[in-house]
């Protein structure tokens, strides 16, 4: 019997995949439970408020996760044998599977930021929920920086926050931490905006 830990692409394990895929789940469900609170009773005990409020610090973690996904394209490294200048036959269909699964990461970023962007436009309006947009990016940039570069996990914030700060740290303080960081931060800004613009288009013809 074929085992699914044993498979991968190009070093990459299926389970990887199947992984991250799962993750991306957890920020659709955290932003349904919070306006499940919100259509309940609009947030008026403190309870309510307190609970809407974990929930979203805890969506904070883990919406990084959909645009890390974007950045496994990073596996089509060395996928042929060295020296190969070309496009190698043997393993050429692994262009389509990273770029698929790439895909997936970036339509769940427009998707679930998008979720968000209309809860919170709904509880505390349009501009709050905009802005919310324009400041939540960077720190999801910063999210996957700190998982691809420092090889952070979303739950490990709860047990080691002051470990997690200290590598955060850098990308305040370093230069070049700060312009990966920036320029991530830029990318990102695109996918989104563009892509909801994109989507939009195609929804209206």
């Amino acid at each position: 019997m074929m085992n699914i830990f044993n498979i991968a692409v190009n070093n990459y394990q299926i389970i990887s995949v199947i992984w991250n895929l799962s993750l991306i789940i957890i920020p659709f469900f955290l932003a349904e439970f919070i306006d499940k609170l919100w259509q309940k009773n609009k947030f008026k005990t403190w309870q309510n408020k307190l609970s809407a409020y974990l929930l979203l610090f805890v969506w904070l973690l883990f919406i990084p996760n959909t645009a890390y996904i974007i950045t496994d394209v990073r596996h089509l490294l060395n996928f042929c044998p060295e020296n190969f200048t070309r496009v190698c036959i043997e393993n050429a269909w692994m262009i389509l599977f990273f770029f698929t699964y790439g895909l997936v990461g970036w339509l769940a970023f427009i998707y679930l930021l998008n979720q968000m962007q209309v809860i919170i436009a709904r509880i505390k309006g349009r501009l709050t929920a905009y802005i919310f947009i324009w400041l939540v990016i960077p720190f999801i940039s910063l999210g996957v920086m700190l998982g691809l570069i420092n090889r952070w996990n979303s739950w490990e914030a709860f047990i080691y926050p002051g470990r997690i700060g200290g590598s955060a740290s850098f990308y305040l303080f370093d230069f070049t931490y700060f312009k990966n960081w920036y320029l991530f931060t830029l990318f990102f800004y695109l996918f989104y905006f563009g892509g909801k613009a994109v989507l939009r288009r195609f929804k209206n013809d």
